[in-house]
Parts: structure tokens; sequence; C-alpha cells
């Protein structure tokens, strides 16, 4: 990939990140708090001894909740990530 066409994919990136900035303010933080309140509920399960193990693969498995809430927070780089190497992608 040339260095031109690799700084055109950044400043693509960089553009559209400074354009959705409050959106993806907004999302971080609608989904940092429900993560916490996740984090919180099944603490508060452990202590309280109400929680068997399908409970806790639900809240911590590879489909769980709190995985599926922190996943949402990685989103957006995966997407800008995939802009910026999609050349390679394709050649794939």
């Amino acid at each position: 990939m040339a260095n031109d066409e690799l700084e055109e994919r950044l400043k693509a990136v960089e553009r559209l990140t400074a354009l959705y900035k409050p959106e993806r303010t907004i999302h971080l933080i609608a989904t940092g708090i429900a993560l916490i309140m996740l984090f919180v509920c099944a603490g508060l399960m452990i202590y309280k001894r109400e929680v068997g193990s399908a409970e806790l693969t639900l809240l911590f498995g590879s489909s769980g909740l709190i995985t599926l809430a922190a996943g949402q927070l990685l989103r957006m780089w995966d997407r800008a990530l995939s802009v910026v190497m999609r050349d390679k992608q394709e050649q794939k």
C-alpha cells in the first residue's frame, strides 16, 4: 500500500471520527454505564450467594451480557481499522 493512499485513509478516518464525535461520546458513556451496572449486579449476586453457574455463564461467558457490552466499546475502533486496512482484506 502506498504511503499516499494510507495517508488518505487515515485522514478519512480522522474526518469520520471528528464528524461523529458527539454520537461516539454518548454511545461510549451509555455503554460504559451499562457495563458498570452489569458488574455491580454481578457483584451483588455473588456477594449475596444468589448466583449459580448458569447465571455466571450468562453474565461472563463468551456470549454473556458483560462480554457483549465490553465488545461494543471497541466496535468503532474495529470499523476504523477496517477502513484503513481495506486494501489488504480485499487481496485475501
